[in-house]
C-alpha cells in the first residue's frame, strides 16, 4: 500500500466519514468567487475576511504552509435529525451545534492525522485546519473529489448529504490526488432558495450574510434589524432551513460521533435562558459552539424567538430582562418581544 492509500485508510480509521486528496497546482478553487462575494459586501461585518493577509492566504495556500503540494480533505457527519420536543422546549439550534463544539473533536482527530502523516513522510511538514483558518474548504473538498457546492452554498456529498463538517491537512509533499468532482448534481432544484426565510440565498450557491439567520444569530454583535426579526422564527443559534429541504439529505447517515449528538439540557427552557448571567452562560455552554454568539447575542436571539412564538407565559421573564438585564442589547430585544407578544395576542395591555 502506497503512502497516499495509507493516509486515506488512517483518516477513515480515525472516524472521518470520507477522505480525498487535492493537488495544489494552478488556480485556487473558488478564489475568484470568494473575491467577488467580498467585493459585493456580502460578508456583512466579518471584517477579518477582507484583510490583505487573509485574502492572500485564501488565494494561495503556500502563504499558510510554504511549499504545500497536497491537501488531504476529510468529511465528518454531524447530527442530521431534529428533535421536535427539544426544539419546542429550547428553541431551534443548528444541528452542527447541538452537541459538543465540533472544533474540539476536529482538533483531536486532525491533529492526530497531521502527526501521523508527518511520521509516514519523514522530514515533511503538515498543518491542519477545520473552519479555523484562511482556507477555501469547499473548493478544495470539491477538487479532492468529495462532492460539490450546493445551491444553498453548503458542501454536498452524493452519499452523505450536507450535514457535514469539513477539515483539511496541508502537506508539503506530492500525494496521489483524487479526480475533482466535476458535476453539480443540484439539477433544477430550487427548494433551498425557496425555503430560506429571509431570501438570503441571492443566487445559486451565493448567500448574502447580512440576511442569513446563521450570521444574524452568531456573528452579528449588535441589534438585529427590526424587519428581519419576525423572519427568524424561533431559531436561536444558526439555521438549517435550506438543508432541511435538500433532497440529497434523504441519504444523510446518523453521526457516529456521540459527542456531536444533541445535549438534553434538562431543566432548561427557552424563557429560562433569560436567567443566565455571564458566568452561568459560560458554564452552561463551556463545551459548546453556542459560546460564539456571546451571552448578549444569545439572549438577544432568545428574546426574538419568544416574541415570535407569542407566548404570554414568557412575559414575566421578558419584563425582568427588559428592566434589569445589564446588557442594553438584551433589554432592547426583550422590550421588542413584549410588544410583539402583545401584537400577536391582541392583548395590548400585555406590556
Amino acid at each position: 500500500m502506497g503512502v497516499t492509500d495509507r493516509i486515506r485508510a488512517r483518516a477513515l480509521e480515525l472516524g472521518f466519514d470520507a477522505v480525498g486528496v487535492a493537488a495544489v497546482a494552478g488556480d485556487t478553487p473558488d478564489a475568484g468567487r470568494f473575491a467577488d462575494w467580498l467585493t459585493a459586501g456580502r460578508h456583512g461585518a466579518m471584517d477579518w475576511l477582507v484583510t490583505d493577509r487573509n485574502r492572500a492566504r485564501r488565494a494561495d495556500p503556500a502563504r499558510i504552509l510554504p511549499g504545500v503540494r497536497s491537501i488531504v480533505c476529510v468529511l465528518l457527519c454531524h447530527e442530521p435529525d431534529a428533535d421536535p420536543a427539544r426544539d419546542a422546549r429550547l428553541g431551534r439550534i443548528a444541528r452542527y451545534a447541538v452537541g459538543e463544539d465540533y472544533h474540539r473533536i476536529m482538533r483531536e482527530r486532525l491533529g492526530r492525522l497531521q502527526r501521523e502523516i508527518m511520521a509516514m513522510l519523514p522530514g515533511s511538514r503538515a498543518l491542519w485546519y477545520a473552519d479555523t483558518g484562511a482556507i477555501l474548504e469547499r473548493g478544495w473538498a470539491q477538487r479532492a473529489g468529495l462532492g460539490w457546492n450546493g445551491r444553498h452554498s453548503g458542501f454536498l456529498s452524493p452519499s452523505l448529504g450536507s450535514w457535514l463538517l469539513l477539515g483539511e491537512v496541508l502537506v508539503d509533499r506530492e500525494l496521489e490526488a483524487d479526480a475533482p468532482f466535476a458535476s453539480d448534481h443540484c439539477g433544477g432544484c430550487t427548494r433551498c432558495l425557496e425555503a430560506c426565510p429571509t431570501r438570503a440565498i441571492v443566487a445559486p450557491g451565493e448567500v448574502d450574510a447580512r440576511l442569513c439567520l446563521s450570521y444574524l444569530t452568531i456573528e452579528e454583535r449588535g441589534s438585529v434589524p427590526a424587519a428581519l426579526r419576525p423572519l427568524m422564527g424561533d431559531w436561536i443559534f444558526g439555521c438549517d432551513a435550506c438543508q432541511e429541504v435538500c433532497p440529497w439529505n434523504r441519504f444523510a447517515p446518523a453521526t457516529r460521533e456521540p459527542r456531536l449528538r444533541a445535549r438534553a439540557l434538562e431543566g432548561w427552557t427557552l424563557a429560562g435562558f433569560l436567567a443566565l448571567d455571564e458566568t452561568g452562560f459560560q458554564t452552561l455552554f463551556a463545551n459548546s459552539a453556542l459560546r460564539r454568539a456571546t451571552r448578549g447575542g444569545f439572549l438577544r436571539n432568545v428574546c426574538i424567538a419568544l416574541g415570535n412564538r407569542g407566548d404570554t407565559a414568557a412575559l414575566p421573564q421578558l419584563r425582568r430582562a427588559a428592566a434589569d438585564d445589564p446588557d442594553p442589547l438584551v433589554r432592547e430585544h426583550a422590550a421588542w418581544a413584549i410588544e410583539e407578544i402583545a401584537r400577536r395576542s391582541g392583548a395590548h395591555d400585555a406590556c
